[in-house]
């Protein structure tokens, strides 16, 4: 499942390429796919478990089961976003792109190096070197700040991008975050309540 979902991202990467070009339009492009099928990712990943706790079905118990699988999944695509971050960089070169900002150092950076620490972790030989209270802690927290990226990320987009489409680059995809975050703390307040 991994490798047949990198390969997708890969090849819609590729396409992308080809078909609008790799100056700095069509990398920009590039760089927001990959960002949004992360997106797509990362919230599968994110879901999973409340859903199984509180919706119980066949789809979310597959979900449930996968959900490593779509964390890795998560940071393979993101690895595939870096590459464009770069190629963006070389463009510019000696200049900083335009779109890049100083809020996108601060938060995007750290935010890249956790997602690579998570995704590593992942993997089952470097999971059994961490106790599993350490493993656990390392991946709820880190999911959530994940989760606090992706949603300043789209904030200041909001605030610093012209789109003509706003409901669709941005709105609609905080609305989701939102979601899903109702969701996990719907289904923490079950658990408290059921102890």
């Amino acid at each position: 499942m991994i490798t047949g979902a990198t390969l997708l991202n890969g090849t819609i990467a590729g396409a992308l390429v080809l078909l609008a070009g790799s100056d700095s339009s069509g990398t920009e492009l590039a760089l927001r796919t990959t960002a949004r099928l992360s997106f797509a990712w990362f919230m599968l990943a994110f879901i999973a478990s409340p859903l199984q706790q509180l919706r119980l079905s066949r789809a979310s118990a597959w979900l449930l089961s996968r959900r490593r699988a779509f964390g890795v999944i998560f940071g393979f695509s993101m690895a595939i976003h870096v590459g464009f971050i770069l190629r963006l960089f070389v463009l510019h070169a000696p200049s900083r792109p335009p779109m890049v900002t100083d809020a996108d150092f601060f938060i995007g950076i750290p935010g890249l190096i956790l997602v690579a620490l998570l995704t590593i972790t992942s993997v089952d030989a470097l999971q059994r070197r961490l106790s599993p209270i350490a493993w656990q802690r390392l991946h709820t927290t880190g999911i959530w700040v994940v989760w606090a990226i992706f949603f300043l990320c789209l904030i200041d987009s909001v605030g610093r991008k012209n789109t003509e489409h706003p409901v669709l680059a941005y709105y609609t995809f905080i609305a989701v975050l939102l979601a899903g975050m109702g969701l996990r703390l719907t289904a923490a307040w079950a658990r408290r309540r059921h102890k």
